[in-house]
Protein backbone atom coordinates (compact mmCIF):
# COMPACT_ATOMS: atom_id res chain seq x y z
CA UNK A 1 0.00 0.00 0.00
CA UNK A 2 1.40 3.41 -0.62
CA UNK A 3 3.08 4.58 2.36
CA UNK A 4 2.61 8.69 3.25
CA UNK A 5 2.58 11.46 5.59
CA UNK A 6 0.40 13.97 4.67
CA UNK A 7 -3.57 12.92 5.43
CA UNK A 8 -5.75 14.93 2.88
CA UNK A 9 -2.90 15.31 0.15
CA UNK A 10 -5.71 13.95 -2.70
CA UNK A 11 -1.62 14.47 -5.41
CA UNK A 12 -1.15 10.64 -4.41
CA UNK A 13 -3.28 7.62 -5.47
CA UNK A 14 -3.91 4.17 -3.63
CA UNK A 15 -0.92 1.77 -4.85
CA UNK A 16 -1.02 -1.83 -3.84
CA UNK A 17 3.00 -2.82 -2.89
CA UNK A 18 4.11 -4.36 0.56
CA UNK A 19 5.30 -1.15 2.13
CA UNK A 20 3.53 -0.68 6.03
CA UNK A 21 1.36 1.37 5.64
CA UNK A 22 1.59 4.83 6.98
CA UNK A 23 -2.23 6.62 5.27
CA UNK A 24 -4.25 4.90 2.41
CA UNK A 25 -4.40 8.15 0.65
CA UNK A 26 -7.89 8.52 -1.14
CA UNK A 27 -10.10 11.23 -2.98
CA UNK A 28 -12.62 11.93 -0.37
CA UNK A 29 -13.12 12.42 3.25
CA UNK A 30 -11.73 9.48 5.03
CA UNK A 31 -8.32 8.27 5.01
CA UNK A 32 -6.63 4.86 6.35
CA UNK A 33 -3.88 5.47 9.14
CA UNK A 34 -1.56 3.45 10.63
CA UNK A 35 -0.52 3.21 14.32
CA UNK A 36 2.84 4.35 13.34
CA UNK A 37 1.21 7.77 11.86
CA UNK A 38 -1.38 8.26 15.08
CA UNK A 39 1.81 7.59 17.54
CA UNK A 40 3.46 10.11 15.48
CA UNK A 41 0.69 12.74 15.26
CA UNK A 42 -1.06 12.33 18.62
CA UNK A 43 -0.65 15.32 20.29
CA UNK A 44 -1.31 17.48 17.29
CA UNK A 45 -3.62 20.50 18.07
CA UNK A 46 -6.12 19.51 14.85
CA UNK A 47 -6.38 16.26 15.56
CA UNK A 48 -9.36 14.76 17.68
CA UNK A 49 -9.55 11.33 18.61
CA UNK A 50 -12.59 8.99 19.21
CA UNK A 51 -12.49 5.88 20.92
CA UNK A 52 -15.50 4.22 19.89
CA UNK A 53 -14.83 0.80 22.04
CA UNK A 54 -18.40 -0.39 23.71
CA UNK A 55 -17.60 -1.27 27.19
CA UNK A 56 -16.55 1.81 29.07
CA UNK A 57 -14.35 0.15 31.57
CA UNK A 58 -11.73 -1.15 28.71
CA UNK A 59 -11.44 2.68 28.21
CA UNK A 60 -10.87 3.09 31.61
CA UNK A 61 -8.23 0.59 31.53
CA UNK A 62 -6.06 2.40 29.17
CA UNK A 63 -6.93 4.52 25.97
CA UNK A 64 -4.94 6.63 23.53
CA UNK A 65 -3.48 10.09 24.52
CA UNK A 66 -6.08 12.57 24.20
CA UNK A 67 -8.63 9.88 23.11
CA UNK A 68 -12.17 10.83 24.06
CA UNK A 69 -14.60 7.89 24.99
CA UNK A 70 -18.11 7.82 22.84
CA UNK A 71 -20.27 5.03 22.05
CA UNK A 72 -20.70 4.37 18.31
CA UNK A 73 -24.96 3.62 19.61
CA UNK A 74 -25.12 6.74 20.84
CA UNK A 75 -25.48 8.05 17.22
CA UNK A 76 -29.12 5.21 16.77
CA UNK A 77 -32.24 5.12 18.27
CA UNK A 78 -35.73 3.26 17.00
CA UNK A 79 -37.53 5.24 14.19
CA UNK A 80 -41.01 4.42 13.99
CA UNK A 81 -40.54 1.47 15.47
CA UNK A 82 -37.60 -0.03 13.40
CA UNK A 83 -34.73 -0.71 15.61
CA UNK A 84 -31.16 1.33 15.94
CA UNK A 85 -31.62 3.85 12.93
CA UNK A 86 -29.62 6.80 12.85
CA UNK A 87 -30.50 9.58 14.29
CA UNK A 88 -31.29 13.20 13.07
CA UNK A 89 -27.71 14.94 11.54
CA UNK A 90 -28.25 17.94 14.17
CA UNK A 91 -29.07 14.96 17.61
CA UNK A 92 -25.59 13.13 15.77
CA UNK A 93 -23.73 16.46 15.74
CA UNK A 94 -24.99 17.41 19.27
CA UNK A 95 -23.23 14.20 20.49
CA UNK A 96 -20.21 14.56 18.85
CA UNK A 97 -19.40 18.20 20.15
CA UNK A 98 -19.73 16.56 23.34
CA UNK A 99 -17.03 14.29 22.64
CA UNK A 100 -14.93 17.67 21.50
CA UNK A 101 -15.35 17.45 17.66
CA UNK A 102 -15.99 21.03 15.73
CA UNK A 103 -15.55 22.28 12.28
CA UNK A 104 -11.66 22.78 12.51
CA UNK A 105 -10.06 18.91 13.44
CA UNK A 106 -9.06 15.82 11.96
CA UNK A 107 -11.13 13.30 13.51
CA UNK A 108 -9.49 9.98 14.12
CA UNK A 109 -11.53 6.90 14.85
CA UNK A 110 -10.47 3.69 16.69
CA UNK A 111 -11.86 0.70 18.23
CA UNK A 112 -10.67 -2.85 18.93
CA UNK A 113 -11.17 -6.37 17.25
CA UNK A 114 -14.72 -6.75 16.03
CA UNK A 115 -15.79 -3.47 17.40
CA UNK A 116 -13.66 -1.84 13.74
CA UNK A 117 -17.68 -1.61 12.72
CA UNK A 118 -18.54 1.16 15.72
CA UNK A 119 -15.66 2.60 14.16
CA UNK A 120 -16.30 2.16 10.63
CA UNK A 121 -19.69 3.56 11.39
CA UNK A 122 -18.97 6.88 12.86
CA UNK A 123 -16.90 7.41 10.20
CA UNK A 124 -19.94 6.96 7.64
CA UNK A 125 -21.90 9.58 10.09
CA UNK A 126 -19.01 11.84 10.24
CA UNK A 127 -18.55 11.82 6.21
CA UNK A 128 -23.18 12.51 6.37
CA UNK A 129 -22.07 15.33 8.35
CA UNK A 130 -19.20 16.16 5.57
CA UNK A 131 -16.59 16.43 8.13
CA UNK A 132 -13.61 17.06 5.65
CA UNK A 133 -10.94 14.75 7.26
CA UNK A 134 -11.39 11.77 8.81
CA UNK A 135 -8.84 9.33 10.16
CA UNK A 136 -9.47 5.57 10.35
CA UNK A 137 -6.77 4.17 12.63
CA UNK A 138 -5.87 0.73 11.14
CA UNK A 139 -4.94 -2.16 13.31
CA UNK A 140 -7.09 -0.40 16.05
CA UNK A 141 -6.69 -0.49 19.97
CA UNK A 142 -4.99 -3.82 19.84
CA UNK A 143 -2.26 -2.76 17.56
CA UNK A 144 -1.72 0.64 18.99
CA UNK A 145 -0.87 -0.44 22.74
CA UNK A 146 1.29 -3.12 21.68
CA UNK A 147 3.98 -1.05 20.48
CA UNK A 148 2.88 2.59 21.82
CA UNK A 149 1.91 4.18 25.41
CA UNK A 150 -1.21 4.64 26.33
CA UNK A 151 -2.57 6.48 29.05
CA UNK A 152 -5.68 6.44 32.32
CA UNK A 153 -6.26 10.26 31.66
CA UNK A 154 -9.14 11.68 30.31
CA UNK A 155 -8.80 14.88 28.11
CA UNK A 156 -10.94 17.81 28.39
CA UNK A 157 -12.55 19.27 25.35
CA UNK A 158 -14.93 22.50 25.53
CA UNK A 159 -18.22 22.13 23.19
CA UNK A 160 -17.63 23.81 19.95
CA UNK A 161 -19.29 24.52 16.81
CA UNK A 162 -19.72 21.27 14.29
CA UNK A 163 -21.76 22.51 11.61
CA UNK A 164 -25.07 20.07 10.15
CA UNK A 165 -23.99 19.59 6.19
CA UNK A 166 -26.33 16.95 5.07
CA UNK A 167 -24.26 14.47 3.02
CA UNK A 168 -27.17 12.55 1.46
CA UNK A 169 -26.09 12.04 -1.83
CA UNK A 170 -24.33 8.57 0.07
CA UNK A 171 -27.30 7.73 1.95
CA UNK A 172 -29.47 4.90 0.13
CA UNK A 173 -32.90 4.46 1.22
CA UNK A 174 -35.79 1.98 1.29
CA UNK A 175 -37.28 3.60 -1.67
CA UNK A 176 -34.04 3.31 -3.72
CA UNK A 177 -33.93 -0.43 -2.83
CA UNK A 178 -37.79 -1.02 -3.97
CA UNK A 179 -36.30 0.72 -7.48
CA UNK A 180 -32.74 -1.61 -7.48
CA UNK A 181 -34.26 -3.78 -10.32
CA UNK A 182 -34.98 -1.17 -12.77
CA UNK A 183 -32.18 0.36 -12.37
CA UNK A 184 -29.57 -0.83 -14.83
CA UNK A 185 -25.42 -1.65 -13.80
CA UNK A 186 -26.45 -0.73 -10.30
CA UNK A 187 -25.29 -3.81 -7.57
CA UNK A 188 -26.53 -4.35 -3.68
CA UNK A 189 -23.79 -6.03 -1.72
CA UNK A 190 -24.95 -7.72 1.48
CA UNK A 191 -22.01 -7.94 4.21
CA UNK A 192 -24.07 -10.23 6.58
CA UNK A 193 -22.47 -13.83 6.93
CA UNK A 194 -23.66 -16.64 4.75
CA UNK A 195 -25.53 -18.09 7.28
CA UNK A 196 -27.58 -14.67 7.49
CA UNK A 197 -27.80 -14.54 3.64
CA UNK A 198 -29.55 -17.29 2.75
CA UNK A 199 -31.77 -17.27 6.00
CA UNK A 200 -31.05 -19.71 8.02
CA UNK A 201 -30.36 -17.28 10.91
CA UNK A 202 -33.73 -16.98 12.15
CA UNK A 203 -33.53 -13.18 14.13
CA UNK A 204 -35.62 -10.75 11.46
CA UNK A 205 -39.60 -10.55 10.95
CA UNK A 206 -38.77 -11.99 7.90
CA UNK A 207 -34.88 -14.22 6.80
CA UNK A 208 -33.03 -13.94 3.88
CA UNK A 209 -31.78 -11.39 1.56
CA UNK A 210 -32.73 -8.39 -0.92
CA UNK A 211 -33.18 -10.19 -4.13
CA UNK A 212 -30.41 -10.09 -6.70
CA UNK A 213 -27.92 -9.15 -3.82
CA UNK A 214 -24.48 -10.38 -3.77
CA UNK A 215 -22.94 -11.80 -0.55
CA UNK A 216 -19.63 -10.75 1.21
CA UNK A 217 -18.89 -10.90 4.38
CA UNK A 218 -17.08 -8.26 5.71
CA UNK A 219 -15.05 -10.80 8.25
CA UNK A 220 -13.28 -11.91 4.46
CA UNK A 221 -12.35 -7.95 4.41
CA UNK A 222 -9.56 -8.30 7.28
CA UNK A 223 -6.72 -10.02 8.97
CA UNK A 224 -8.20 -12.78 10.40
CA UNK A 225 -5.45 -12.24 13.40
CA UNK A 226 -7.32 -8.91 14.05
CA UNK A 227 -10.13 -7.80 12.28
CA UNK A 228 -9.45 -4.19 12.83
CA UNK A 229 -6.79 -4.93 10.31
CA UNK A 230 -7.64 -4.18 6.49
CA UNK A 231 -6.35 -6.62 4.57
CA UNK A 232 -3.90 -5.50 1.68
CA UNK A 233 -5.36 -3.50 -1.21
CA UNK A 234 -4.74 -6.05 -3.66
CA UNK A 235 -7.00 -8.51 -1.97
CA UNK A 236 -9.24 -6.67 -1.14
CA UNK A 237 -9.70 -5.69 -4.64
CA UNK A 238 -9.76 -9.22 -5.45
CA UNK A 239 -12.57 -9.92 -3.56
CA UNK A 240 -14.70 -7.91 -4.94
CA UNK A 241 -14.22 -8.16 -8.62
CA UNK A 242 -14.48 -11.56 -8.23
CA UNK A 243 -18.14 -11.24 -7.08
CA UNK A 244 -18.63 -8.71 -9.47
CA UNK A 245 -18.29 -6.03 -7.75
CA UNK A 246 -17.11 -3.49 -10.40
CA UNK A 247 -15.86 0.10 -10.33
CA UNK A 248 -18.31 0.59 -13.71
CA UNK A 249 -21.46 -0.29 -11.30
CA UNK A 250 -23.19 1.92 -8.73
CA UNK A 251 -22.89 0.07 -5.58
CA UNK A 252 -25.53 -0.03 -2.41
CA UNK A 253 -24.29 -1.78 0.63
CA UNK A 254 -26.23 -3.54 3.61
CA UNK A 255 -26.61 -5.77 6.16
CA UNK A 256 -28.43 -6.42 9.35
CA UNK A 257 -28.44 -2.75 10.85
CA UNK A 258 -26.08 -1.28 8.78
CA UNK A 259 -22.77 -1.39 10.72
CA UNK A 260 -21.14 -4.00 8.90
CA UNK A 261 -21.71 -2.53 5.60
CA UNK A 262 -19.94 0.73 6.84
CA UNK A 263 -16.91 -1.13 6.93
CA UNK A 264 -17.42 -2.10 3.68
CA UNK A 265 -18.79 1.46 2.26
CA UNK A 266 -15.42 2.71 3.91
CA UNK A 267 -12.98 0.45 1.71
CA UNK A 268 -14.72 0.48 -1.17
CA UNK A 269 -15.44 4.09 -1.73
CA UNK A 270 -12.33 5.27 0.39
CA UNK A 271 -9.60 2.61 -0.22
CA UNK A 272 -10.43 1.07 -3.64
CA UNK A 273 -11.72 4.19 -5.12
CA UNK A 274 -15.21 3.04 -6.35
CA UNK A 275 -16.73 6.20 -7.69
CA UNK A 276 -20.59 5.42 -6.65
CA UNK A 277 -21.01 4.05 -3.37
CA UNK A 278 -24.24 4.33 -0.91
CA UNK A 279 -25.03 2.70 2.28
CA UNK A 280 -28.34 1.63 3.13
CA UNK A 281 -29.07 2.86 6.54
CA UNK A 282 -32.70 1.15 7.28
CA UNK A 283 -30.60 -2.17 6.33
CA UNK A 284 -32.06 -5.85 6.51
CA UNK A 285 -34.18 -4.69 9.53
CA UNK A 286 -35.64 -1.83 8.05
CA UNK A 287 -36.98 -4.14 4.83
CA UNK A 288 -37.39 -7.40 6.60
CA UNK A 289 -40.45 -5.34 8.34
CA UNK A 290 -41.93 -4.37 5.61
CA UNK A 291 -43.72 -7.73 4.65
CA UNK A 292 -45.07 -6.32 1.24
CA UNK A 293 -41.53 -6.59 -0.44
CA UNK A 294 -39.95 -9.62 -1.97
CA UNK A 295 -37.08 -11.49 0.21
CA UNK A 296 -34.82 -14.25 -1.40
CA UNK A 297 -32.82 -17.07 0.08
CA UNK A 298 -30.21 -18.61 -1.42
CA UNK A 299 -29.84 -22.39 -1.97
Amino acid sequence: MLADDRPGNQSNRIKACKLPLLVVMTMGNVAVVSTEWVHKHINDKDLRILDVREDPYAYFAGHLPNAVHMVDETLRCPSVGVPVQYLPLQYCADQLMRAGVNDNLKILVYSDGMEVLGATMVCYVLDRLSVQEILFMDGGWTEYSKHYPTTLEYPCYEPDTLTVKNNEAIKATLKDIEESPKVPNRILVDARPAKSFRGEVKLWPRNGHIPGAVNIFWRTLTDPSNTHRLKPIEELAAIYENAGVTKDKEIIVYCGTSREASIEYVILKYVLGYPKVRLYEGSWTEYSAHLDLESARAA
